[in-house]
């Protein structure tokens, strides 16, 4: 009975005590936004019918620029990630997926015992709110900790920006401030420490004795620097035939050096270097006196030139130019500043404090892919954070719109590293795996050139850079180093979508066997329907965006650009013949076309062709408003946070994901469209996704109120408010931090503001 009753007491805590927000927003001295977390740990989150959500206990928020992505959670646990030549986690903890090691504690003498507390983790200090305050903002965490009435301790994550693309320090500065408020004496000892086990997303779902390869480490320390460096290597535990390390591979052949160093720049801090089997630690022992503070700098970092020098400069130049004894907000909040958008003039705190959020977690996310030689914004959350998979390349082209206008050269990075893919037909491979590897896929996608045509439009029109039209780029492999001018891949393109994806017996564009939605096929064969089968979406989308894509290459007054803009413009005229003879005097697009007998959103409304819909630039202002009301009507009511994608589910009975969820990238397209004729709803629309909001209509789920994955699950489901996740056997692993609840918010504000 006793167990019975534990259970129950634990489901109304999970729902009750949580029901409370979990923290609140303000702005640092350089006006960016900062989140306090108040919350409870573990942070136990349960859907309605008291089932696991599948979301992490230990809430976390991501410090990063284009050479380290680094996630610090409300425990003070973080994960070191790396995407630079696969992704892979450099402190993975081997008993639970997509979590960090690592740990610090204080040891205090009193008299002649010693008290120590554990400051770091769920099992620490960090779960007692009354004497813990948690801060994430721009390029920094903070945890400070109240170790009695007189002793504080002040644990301050650093994480420099990167100003350049393909640049970047991949280490981050942790400094430690101890503060004696009391009267007497304070003798203590701070150690913190690393757990070195590099681990490679997509291997971790394996058992450690089951994978293909294994991260084995020497280490050495040097004690006249303060500083141990693990010299990392990859041994194969089955039959491979490793390739040179610039070759595109699935496993990383050539990982990183790991360093940890000290530094102090005060006198009287003691501070040392250890290395105990696989933990890297840092240590300092001091003596406080009554009102003195005592600060002391722990830097982690990845080194690939396997040079002590150039650690050392690596270390300095994250130094350099910082007041050691001035870290309360971190050490880059200027820099941070200088390299995000000056939203100052917008007068909505919200949105104001929303983009800024928006565009520095696009920055945080940002990595440079070695093997490409490019830095993406990647689509993250599960796909490359749990994966290991940089997919699909039209979500890095969705991600580059925002960065259009904030960073055009990050912008421009993405394009190229698309163009990467391609082959010489015009195909754009889905993405890639490991170390520039694309791995066979079963998707033959049909809107990848699309989504490319709509991102290089938005960067013509936004950069004017028409030169860029006759710049070489690598083609696929890029190893091979075989490129074509810009322009003549784009005809590629074309000639691909018009030729290889091709248009169906209506006229309408194919869909091969995926457009947006990779689950249409779930339920229907593509080897039945791949042939027949037409997509409303990709028919809106040439209907949206060939006209952007004509007017800038017009204006590139480019002479080679001539017959592509005459075929582009027929196409153009050809689909919307097709797409209109078949819409009729219909309130709302239909969705798909498998075959003349099987047709989807004929009665149902779907969400996925409106947006595009209602962007296309020859459609009367009038018929806008009527279809978008009639849209509205069915599919945003009762919701809370948007649009779902369905009126009824087409193919399941939960109505979840795909299938009635609400997601980002579609959400984004359709507030882009009612930007064209309503900017005040718009406005509207855009608060209805914040993240505010959701934390107003969710206070007890996390995960949805800083950062998000790709999608929510709507009130169709019983667990709405919550991710859909597939993976059912993998609880508590959930990663977000997908880039479209960033990337698609912060692109509609800028529309709306043009």
């Amino acid at each position: 009975m006793r167990h019975y009753i534990a259970i129950i007491v634990l489901f109304f805590q999970a729902h009750f005590i949580s029901a409370q927000s979990v923290g609140k927003w303000s702005f640092s001295s350089q006006q960016l936004p900062v989140y306090e977390y108040t919350g409870r740990l573990p942070n136990i989150v349960l859907d309605k019918l008291g089932k696991d959500s599948y979301i992490q206990t230990d809430p976390y928020f991501l410090l990063g620029n284009y050479r380290l992505s680094l996630f610090v959670h409300a425990s003070g646990i973080y994960q070191f990630m790396t995407g630079e030549r696969a992704w892979a986690r450099v402190n993975a903890d081997e008993n639970q997926q997509n979590y960090g090691s690592n740990n610090a504690q204080i040891i205090v003498k009193k008299g002649k015992n010693y008290k120590k507390t554990d400051l770091i983790g769920l099992k620490s200090i960090a779960i007692d709110t009354q004497r813990t305050q948690k801060l994430f903002g721009v390029g920094f965490a903070k945890y400070t900790y109240r170790l009695d009435e007189d002793l504080s301790c002040q644990r301050v994550i650093s994480v420099k920006p990167s100003t350049k693309i393909n640049t970047g320090n991949p280490a981050f500065v942790v400094s430690v401030t101890l503060k004696n408020s009391g009267k007497v004496v304070q003798e203590l000892t701070y150690s913190e420490g690393m757990k070195l086990n590099y681990t490679p997303s997509a291997i971790q779902l394996y058992e450690p004795t089951k994978r293909p390869v294994s991260y084995l480490h020497k280490i050495s320390v040097d004690k006249s620097t303060k500083t141990t460096i693990a010299n990392l290597t990859c041994t194969p535990n089955l039959f491979l035939n490793f390739p040179s390390k610039n070759q595109r591979y699935i496993y990383d052949v050539n990982p990183p050096n790991v360093f940890m160093s000290t530094k102090s720049f005060d006198k009287d801090i003691k501070s040392y270097i250890t290395v105990n089997h696989d933990t890297l630690s840092a240590h300092l022992t001091t003596i406080l006196k009554p009102g003195e503070t005592h600060t002391f700098h722990i830097i982690v970092g990845l080194n690939y030139e396997n040079s002590k020098q150039a650690i050392q400069e690596q270390i300095n130049e994250l130094l350099a130019n910082v007041n050691p004894s001035n870290n309360n907000e971190g050490f880059y909040q200027t820099a941070w500043k200088k390299q995000l958008p000056d939203f100052t003039a917008e007068k909505d705190q919200i949105i104001k404090r929303e983009m800024l959020w928006n565009a520095y977690t696009l920055e945080a996310m940002a990595t440079y892919c070695a093997y490409y030689g490019e830095t993406i914004i990647p689509q993250g959350t599960i796909y490359a954070y749990h994966f290991g998979d940089n997919i699909s390349n039209r979500d890095h082209l969705q991600a580059a719109l925002p960065v259009c206008y904030t960073n055009p050269n990050l912008a421009k990075s993405i394009i190229r590293y698309v163009i990467m893919h391609s082959e010489t037909d015009g195909e754009i491979k889905r993405g890639d795996a490991g170390n520039g590897c694309t791995p066979p896929s079963l998707y033959k996608e049909s809107d990848e050139q699309l989504y490319f045509f709509n991102t290089l439009s938005q960067y013509l029109a936004s950069t004017k850079d028409y030169a860029f039209l006759n710049e070489k780029v690598w083609l696929y492999p890029a190893e091979n180093k075989k490129g074509e001018v810009v322009l003549n891949i784009l005809k590629n393109y074309f000639v691909y979508l018009r030729d290889e994806i091709g248009r169906g017996s209506n006229g309408l564009v194919k869909m091969l066997n995926s457009d947006w939605s990779d689950s249409f096929f779930h339920e229907n064969s593509p080897n039945v329907y791949a042939a027949t089968a037409e997509s409303h979406l990709n028919s809106v989308m040439v209907l949206a965006i060939f006209p952007k894509l004509i007017t800038e290459l017009k204006k590139s007054k480019n002479p080679e650009a001539t017959a592509l803009i005459i075929a582009l413009e027929n196409y153009r005229k050809e689909v919307s013949e097709a797409y209109f003879k078949d819409f009729g005097n219909r309130k709302f697009s239909a969705r798909a076309y498998l075959n003349h007998r099987k047709k989807y959103g004929i009665d149902n409304v779907c969400i996925e062709p409106q947006g595009y819909l209602l962007q296309i630039p020859d459609l009367s202002i009038s018929r806008k408003k009527e279809i978008y009301q009639y849209v509205k009507s069915k599919i945003y009511s009762p919701e809370k946070i948007g649009f779902r994608t369905r009126e009824k589910p087409l193919w399941s009975t939960t109505g979840e994901g795909e299938d009635g969820g609400i997601w980002f990238s579609l959400e984004g397209s359709l507030i882009a469209g009612v930007a064209t004729f309503d900017k005040q709803e718009a406005k509207e629309l855009l608060h209805t996704i914040s993240f505010q909001n959701f934390t107003d209509q969710y206070p007890s789920i996390w995960l949805g109120q800083w950062t998000g994955g790709d999608n929510v699950n709507s009130t169709l489901s019983q667990r709405d408010g919550l991710c859909f996740f597939w993976e059912k056997d993998r609880p508590n692993v959930f990663q977000g931090f997908c880039s479209h609840p960033h990337a698609w918010p912060l692109y509609c504000y800028l529309k709306i503001k043009e």
